[in-house]
């Protein structure tokens, strides 16, 4: 049913008392109907008035975009088809071809476009070129776009999509020579700020960044910066260039200007590490963890430079339990499972690690990918049997992270049991494990066996 909140009210007579327009006559008349079938029945009259009526004929065009743009596409299209069937016109071709593009339908929309006889107007190879970049011909759609910057070179929307066209397909260089043109021939006709915003992501991506370049079209008097986008993308220019400072102050500036701009604060946050401001950093850990929603894809990033900062504030440990069930692979489990582990290990709190081993484990079919975690947690309980028993079994199965084999080897060291520690580090040796502090490891550990001796 067509509820009366798409019709009552539409065209009655103003307070005033005025005398309605036809169109506000029609959509009275229309608002009427109840549901589709009555609108049908109540259009199926104005289409035999409009057969003789020409004024009538250029109403309904406007009807039928009155229901466009309440999102009735599917009215707007039956509305013109009908008109089409009236009076066959370019120009209701060229609308049923666009509704139909501006509804999804490519194929529709070709279908119709192909219908206009006079298909070197301007409108319709614009349209028609749209239509073929949907429909995935990218040697068509750019030989109908150059024809039309050559035929008419004063109209800029050619140049901007035949711009987004080189850059979708990753055409860098090509995207670059049509946006700049438009930028610099028709700044007045087109998205000005987003236009500039892909020029200076298309210099960002060089591997030498022209951070002058950049600049000129970023600080300048005719178009100031005003939106968070437009200081975030310059921030990012800034860190590629490894100009630090200003990276700071541009996201700072992109958080003023839209407090909700996650990923000005993610930059933020790692800009802050990048210079070991820590108190910052934890700072914005802070502010992300807070205003984040839950499953938040960022959620991960976050842990991973907390993780590093051996700093978890209990928002951020509550998320990531909440971002546990919601990832769809073992590998970000395991790691999301490591850092609230670890975390409540440094901090002395080995039960609450063992809680979330014992309450969070039923994610992985084969438990023993945690040996290493129980290890560890069973070690920091002072449960050395079972501590040994999970560090066997994960020294056998090559479970757990990089620490594993130093993890175990101290283990042992700790209980003054060389022997065993010097043969894990041998038994290693050359292994992905090796590490240089594994290297001094076995040292040391020969010199304490050689003094036994």
């Amino acid at each position: 049913m067509m509820g009366s909140s798409c019709y009552n009210g539409i065209g009655v007579v103003n307070k005033r008392g005025q005398n309605m327009s036809l169109f506000d006559e029609i959509m009275k008349d229309l608002s009427r109907a109840e549901d589709l079938e009555q609108l049908s029945i109540l259009l199926e009259e104005y289409y035999i008035e409009a057969e003789n009526d020409q004024v009538i004929f250029n109403e309904m065009i406007n009807v039928a975009a009155y229901y466009a743009n309440r999102g009735y596409r599917d009215v707007q299209i039956d509305i013109l088809k009908a008109l089409y069937e009236i009076n066959v016109s370019a120009k209701i071709i060229y609308l049923i071809a666009e509704a139909y593009y501006l509804y999804a339908q490519y194929e529709e929309a070709y279908q119709w476009i192909k219908k206009v006889d006079d298909n070197l107007r301007y409108k319709n190879s614009l349209l028609e070129s749209k239509i073929l970049i949907e429909l995935g011909d990218f040697n068509q759609a750019k030989s109908l776009l150059e024809k039309l910057i050559a035929n008419y070179n004063l109209k800029a929307e050619p140049y901007v999509v035949l711009a987004e066209l080189f850059y979708d397909r990753q055409f860098y260089e090509q995207a670059k020579t049509y946006y700049q043109a438009a930028y610099e021939y028709f700044p007045e006709k087109i998205d000005a700020r987003a236009v500039r915003m892909k020029l200076v992501e298309l210099e960002s991506i060089k591997e030498v960044i022209d951070i002058q370049k950049i600049e000129s079209l970023m600080l300048t008097e005719d178009l100031p910066i005003e939106e968070a986008n437009e200081y975030y993308i310059l921030a990012i220019a800034y860190f590629k260039a490894q100009i630090i400072d200003k990276a700071i102050e541009a996201s700072i500036k992109a958080i003023q200007a839209d407090r909700d701009l996650v990923d000005a604060r993610l930059l933020l946050m790692e800009l802050y590490e990048t210079v070991s401001q820590n108190n910052e950093l934890k700072k914005t850990i802070d502010q992300l963890a807070i205003m984040l929603p839950p499953f938040h894809e960022a959620i991960m990033d976050i842990a991973e430079i907390a993780n590093r900062h051996n700093y978890f504030t209990d928002d951020l440990l509550e998320k990531l339990i909440d971002f546990y069930d919601y990832v769809d692979n073992v590998e970000d489990q395991y790691r999301i499972m490591s850092y609230l582990v670890n975390y409540q290990l440094s901090i002395n709190k080995p039960e609450n690690a063992l809680h979330y081993l014992k309450t969070l484990a039923y994610a992985f079919e084969d438990e023993m990918s945690l040996t290493h975690l129980f290890a560890k947690t069973y070690e920091a309980l002072n449960m050395l049997d079972r501590a040994e028993v999970f560090y066997n079994k994960a020294l056998e199965l090559g479970v757990g992270d990089s620490s594993l084999v130093i993890d175990a080897v101290k283990f042992y060291m700790n209980q003054e049991r060389y022997e065993k520690a010097y043969l894990i580090t041998e038994d290693f040796n050359n292994s992905a494990y090796q590490t240089q502090e594994l290297v001094n490891l076995n040292n040391e550990l020969k010199e304490i066996l050689w003094d036994k001796d």
